[in-house]
């Protein structure tokens, strides 16, 4: 499990000033983000070492310490941040708008350089099933509720011919991760999309 380096070090100190100290400085907070972002995009989860975050933010390790108790805690952060937004507005054509989700999704899950980290994160918080909601929710979830959203939508416009919605968005999404785990291969977009076309029984248009 990737945790800080020593018992002393992997206790966190509440983020909130305590007896009037000073609060987070929120450009360190960046500092510190952007860099195990880029540690990990380079080198995976297991590039994400306190020395080696300490060194590419320019801090102490004590400051990193004091804001986060473990590095996959940290991580999980980093990939929030570095994702940016994830939900994309409904409009009136639900394939149109599975398309942007795909685009989206494909970006995020399938290509480097968080897609393997994503899944090495989703390892190590098997044993923390707190800690695995909140992952699931802030990174996951707003790629998978969108996709299930425009294939609900879809069905109830008679554009799909799959499964239910919730269904269909997992048989796609666990193929890609699949593929990209345990048979180490990249999908294409052109790739996802005939995924896509298989499971909805029905062609899809494509980005323009």
């Amino acid at each position: 499990m990737v945790t800080m380096e020593s018992s002393a070090e992997s206790s966190m100190e509440s983020s909130a000033p305590r007896g009037g100290g000073r609060p987070r400085d929120p450009e360190i907070d960046a500092r510190i983000l952007t860099a195990a972002a880029r540690l990990m995009a380079s080198g995976g989860l297991g590039a994400l070492r306190a020395d080696a975050l300490a060194t590419a933010a320019g801090v102490p390790k004590s400051t990193i310490y004091r804001r986060w108790g473990t590095l996959v805690d940290l991580a999980v952060d980093a990939v929030d941040a570095a994702l940016g937004p994830r939900s994309l507005p409904a409009t009136g054509d639900p394939l149109a708008d599975l398309v942007a989700h795909i685009q989206r999704a494909h970006t995020v899950l399938a290509t480097p350089p968080f897609g393997a980290v994503i899944i090495q994160i989703a390892h190590e918080l098997l044993s923390r099933p707190e800690a695995a909601a909140s992952y699931r929710a802030r990174v996951i979830a707003p790629l998978r509720d969108g996709a299930i959203d425009a294939v609900a939508r879809a069905i109830e416009a008679g554009q799909w011919e799959g499964p239910e919605a919730a269904l269909s968005v997992d048989m796609m999404i666990g193929t890609v991760l699949y593929r990209l785990t345990y048979l180490g291969v990249e999908m294409s977009l052109e790739e996802a999309f005939e995924l896509v076309e298989t499971v909805a029984g029905r062609p899809l248009p494509r980005p323009v």
